[in-house]
């Protein structure tokens, strides 16, 4: 049971009865790691929880880069659903892809602008995963010049970081597609 705090009282001694924006009841967390496992509440999603779907997948990724790593994922429902195994390290390393190639850092001056600049472009790619954003990123890159000669390293290196989350993906569909008689593709 949460205690609503109330404002100080008013200088007249009186306490006007309001409530204090910070004493709402915070919100259950959406994600926590505990032991070994990244539990993710998946009660307040508009998707049906399974698995294998492009959404449970991308929201699976995107929750492990942010909150941590963890070779088991529940996705805690009125059922709860656990993923471990193969399935739970694809997840893990994808995770771990996603982590190294956004930018910690925001931008500064001119790059916060610039359609060229890698947190834009890769950001883009992890908001559409599992579809392919990689295409949609090359498009971007394609035929565009760099504004100034100072942005054609940072699309140098934008274009390299594609080409590595391209190479580490395809490393993680070749490592899952080697079980029998399964055949993954995030395509």
């Amino acid at each position: 049971m949460h205690t609503l705090n109330w404002k100080k009282k008013s200088p007249s001694g009186r306490n006007d009865g309001r409530k204090s924006t910070d004493s709402r009841p915070s919100k259950a967390p959406s994600a926590s790691v505990s032991d070994d496992a990244l539990i993710i509440n998946c009660s307040r999603c508009r998707f049906t929880p399974d698995p294998g779907t492009a959404e449970c997948i991308g929201c699976m990724v995107r929750t492990m880069c942010a909150t941590g790593s963890s070779d088991r994922i529940v996705l805690r429902t009125g059922k709860d659903i656990e993923i471990s195994g193969r399935s739970g390290r694809m997840i893990k390393d994808t995770a771990s892809v996603m982590r190294w190639s956004l930018p910690q850092e925001p931008p500064k001056g001119r790059c916060s602008m610039c359609d060229l600049y890698k947190g834009k472009v890769v950001g883009a790619v992890w908001d559409r995963f599992p579809s392919d954003g990689l295409g949609a990123a090359h498009a971007t890159l394609q035929g565009k010049r760099p504004p100034g000669k100072e942005c054609e390293g940072c699309v140098q290196r934008t274009r390299r970081a594609l080409e590595q989350i391209e190479n580490r993906i395809a490393e993680i569909n070749e490592r899952m597609s080697r079980a029998p008689g399964r055949q993954y593709r995030w395509r």
